[in-house]
């Protein structure tokens, strides 16, 4: 997702969020008002036809008084004579009845009723039927009868009229001056005045008076009966009882009132024009509604526009504020990761985008500064200032190709000095580093400017190095011959024979020099390197401080190390090692006394190896030390086997590596593997070689010592190979000294070797150790042997070397002990 998505994401919802709040308040306030303006509009029509009735009642209550005190209307009230009544006086009454309905067209008729209820007169300008001149029986006269007041309206529709009507009654109370004192007397009821006004002025205005588009107001009675409606079809028709009650209940409200009306939801307002009749305003909800949808609509579309324009120009906003300089920082980071370290960033703005492209420009200023640094680091030496391994192979390879491209030849030395672990071990690796960057100095200084060294110029392309540790390359870029090379490797072996001075010290140290040649011994620089090294190694086991060139057959002998090195590996854990037994005699009896672990490898490739081969390879790589132990714990666990079956009682011996003595916990090896296999320590022998025990510490012969007092044999193999002296043989926790077989092989002729035999079990004898002689193969060496006491004989005379399988088969076999016994004894 891009970031303006993501800043759009974030900044639109809470700014449309309250937009939308503020459409919906919009909406419901523009809704509330569009339903007061509809009441509003709804009771102000109301009142006003209120208003308009009212006027209309008040005017014709006025006009009944004021008809009904007319000097005419008094004296037809009061002339009793028939004759006069109704000859003389009724035309002319009847006439100023004509004058008053022309004078006032909203009344229908005017009529005079007698006490009785009988109208005795009766004038209207409709064409109306008088259906009933005797009304004593009208719910209206009854009424009349009953009123105590000045004028009673009465809302009824007349019989001989359809339509509902008001008729106003005004009582004519009169004193016959003739007949009664006008001081004492009492009015007496004459008859009545009665002005019939139809309700046309209110159908008229019901019918044109509209609320909204489909508001309307209608007239009832007090029974609910509709008297006026806009349609004609509805008059006459009961409205619900439960609208009736709601609009009797809020006949004084202002306020619109919710109620079910024609099969729709509708809003009700009610007042009262007089005490039997009802105006209603009807306005039905789906106008409000549609009107709400309508508003809705307008809001919807006006919050949808503000928020397009909102979010065009907030995307206008982030693109032009933030895209755009975020582009140009993505530029510029571009830049840096393609190597361009100054990148122009053209951001004016004081902003935090601008203050990120100012960090960025200091950034980019820093990260140049630190790639020169580090350019120098992964190129240079940190300790001499050489360069280290990375350029020399940059510049060997270039100059191989500038060689290949010449048709020349050029040259690898390898240098390492002699004895540099000593120096670091004895005066400290302070020292050691001095040393280093002295050597670098000399090196520097001795060789001639053709034939090396490291400049900083790039005109000159030889070079010194510093590989790591106390190595140093020297790339010669061109040379005639051999010599060339030969020449510089002696002019620094003359440099290195003056010492070194550090403070109060003086030391010397030798190096030692291998040297490969473009193209003869290789073409690569792996390989030219690689060679070189080989050289230098050659050259360390030819005596250090001298120079080799690379030699093909030696570094084969190293590869077959490497080779031989990786397949014993392999070896142990593949289960490919295994343990060869020969038999000890002992010279008096004849009887096998002891078995000799002889450690064998039986490689899938090759077949058998001998021991000469891989064990000096398993000596230098440490492999010796789980080898080592492998050995003793399976020796211990098959002479455990042949003990338990009765098979012989002797002892195994094990031959011991001085690194297992250096390195190794063999003290608790070797109670593991006489604890594990039920074997007393006697049946345990321990063979260490005179080369070995002359390397171990004190505390290792301290073991050995606490080892042979438990009871295990400690024996010195191959003695009178090496070094040891009588004072220290004297010493060493040894039970038994072996002699070994170059000197038994030749005893018989040899009188050198049969006198150091001799000697060798002489001193045997004299220090009370046992003997044993190796590489019997004659019965004369066995005879000889046993005549200068030898107390063991060992060799091919008895049994070669055998597997565990065989060898437990030639235990069963073979009885040895006699045959060998009687050749003795013949001999």
């Amino acid at each position: 997702m891009r970031l303006h998505s993501k800043v759009l994401l974030v900044v639109v919802p809470l700014a449309v969020i309250p937009l939308l709040i503020l459409g919906w308040l919009a909406y419901d306030q523009l809704r509330s008002t569009a339903i007061e303006r509809s009441s509003s509009q709804m009771t102000t029509l109301m009142d006003q036809m209120t208003r308009n009735f009212q006027m209309h009642q008040d005017v014709a209550k006025a006009n009944v008084k004021l008809f009904s005190n007319a000097s005419l209307v008094r004296a037809y009230a009061l002339t009793k004579d028939e004759e006069e009544r109704y000859v003389l006086m009724l035309p002319s009454l009847l006439k100023l009845f004509t004058s008053y309905l022309r004078a006032y067209p909203d009344y229908n008729d005017i009529r005079f009723l007698l006490p009785n209820g009988y109208e005795d007169a009766r004038r209207s300008l409709l064409p109306i039927a008088n259906i009933s001149e005797n009304e004593a029986g009208t719910p209206f006269f009854k009424a009349l009868r009953q009123f105590k007041g000045e004028t009673m309206t009465y809302v009824s529709t007349p019989p001989d009229s359809e339509t509902a009507a008001l008729q106003f009654a005004q009582p004519i109370k009169l004193i016959d001056l003739t007949t009664q004192d006008p001081l004492n007397s009492t009015p007496t009821l004459r008859g009545y005045l009665v002005v019939t006004m139809q309700l046309d002025f209110m159908a008229e205005q019901v019918a044109s008076s509209r609320i909204g588009n489909s508001g309307y107001t209608q007239i009832v009675n007090k029974d609910g009966k509709i008297l006026i409606h806009p349609d004609p079809a509805q008059v006459g028709q009961l409205i619900p009882a439960a609208l009736l009650s709601k609009a009797l209940a809020s006949k004084e409200s202002k306020h619109l009132v919710p109620a079910p009306y024609l099969e729709s939801s509708s809003l009700f307002s009610a007042r009262y024009l007089h005490d039997d009749l009802l105006l209603i305003g009807v306005l039905p909800e789906a106008e409000l509604l549609k009107e709400s949808q309508r508003l809705g609509v307008v809001v919807a579309w006006i919050v949808l526009g503000t928020i397009v324009l909102m979010i065009i120009a907030m995307l206008i906003a982030i693109s032009s504020l933030m895209i755009q300089p975020l582009r140009q920082l993505i530029i510029a980071v571009g830049e840096i990761g393609r190597g361009n370290l100054m990148p122009e960033i053209s951001l004016s703005s004081k902003d935090e985008l601008g203050q990120l492209a100012l960090s960025f420009q200091e950034m980019a200023g820093n990260l140049e500064k630190s790639r020169l640094k580090i350019e120098r680091l992964a190129y240079h030496d940190s300790l001499t200032g050489l360069p280290n391994r990375f350029q020399a192979h940059e510049a060997l390879q270039h100059m191989i190709s500038h060689a290949r491209r010449e048709n020349g030849k050029m040259a690898v030395l390898f240098l390492d000095l002699d004895n540099f672990k000593r120096v670091n071990d004895t005066l400290g690796h302070q020292v050691g580093d001095q040393l280093l960057k002295e050597m670098a100095v000399r090196l520097t200084s001795v060789l001639r400017a053709e034939d090396f060294i490291h400049h900083e110029s790039s005109s000159s392309p030889e070079l010194l190095a510093r590989l790591g540790g106390d190595e140093f390359v020297i790339l010669l870029p061109k040379i005639d011959s051999s010599l060339d090379a030969a020449r510089v490797c002696s002019r620094i072996l003359e440099m290195m024979k003056i010492p070194f001075h550090f403070d109060d010290k003086e030391i010397y140290s030798g190096s030692s020099i291998g040297i490969s040649l473009f193209p003869d011994d290789g073409t690569k620089v792996d390989d030219l390197i690689k060679r070189a090294d080989a050289a230098m190694y050659q050259a360390k086991e030819q005596g250090r401080n001298n120079f080799q060139f690379y030699s093909a057959s030696y570094n084969l002998a190293a590869f077959e190390h490497i080779s031989l090195e990786g397949r014993l590996r392999r070896a142990l854990k593949n289960n490919e090692l295994e343990l060869y037994y020969q038999p000890l005699i002992q010279t008096t009896t004849g009887h096998i006394v002891g078995l000799e672990a002889l450690l064998r490898w039986n490689d899938p490739v090759e077949g058998i190896i001998s021991p000469e081969r891989f064990i000096p390879i398993a000596e230098d790589s440490g492999l010796i030390l789980p080898i080592g132990e492998w050995v003793l714990r399976e020796a211990g666990r098959q002479i455990g086997v042949w003990h338990t079956v009765g098979l012989t009682d002797a002892s195994v011996s094990v031959n011991v590596s001085a690194i297992q003595l250096q390195r190794q916990d063999l003290l608790t090896i070797v109670d593991q593997v006489l604890s594990d296999n039920g074997l007393q320590p006697w049946q345990l022998e321990l063979e260490i070689t005179e080369t070995a025990i002359m390397k171990i510490k004190p505390e290792v012969i301290r073991d050995l010592d606490a080892m042979r007092k438990k009871g295990v044999t400690i024996s010195l193999d191959d003695f009178g190979t090496g070094y040891s002296s009588l004072s220290v043989l004297q010493e060493l926790p040894i039970g038994k000294l072996k002699v070994d077989k170059s000197f038994v092989q030749d005893m018989l002729v040899d009188p050198k070797d049969a006198a150091i035999v001799s000697a060798v079990l002489f001193i045997a004898k004299s220090l009370g150790l046992r003997s044993t002689a190796e590489g019997v193969e004659t019965l004369e060496q066995a005879a000889r042997l046993a005549e200068e006491g030898c107390d063991q004989l060992q060799g091919y005379l008895l049994c070669r070397p055998l597997p565990a399988h065989l060898m437990t088969q030639f235990l069963k076999d073979h009885k040895v002990s006699g045959a060998l016994t009687t050749k003795l004894t013949a001999d």
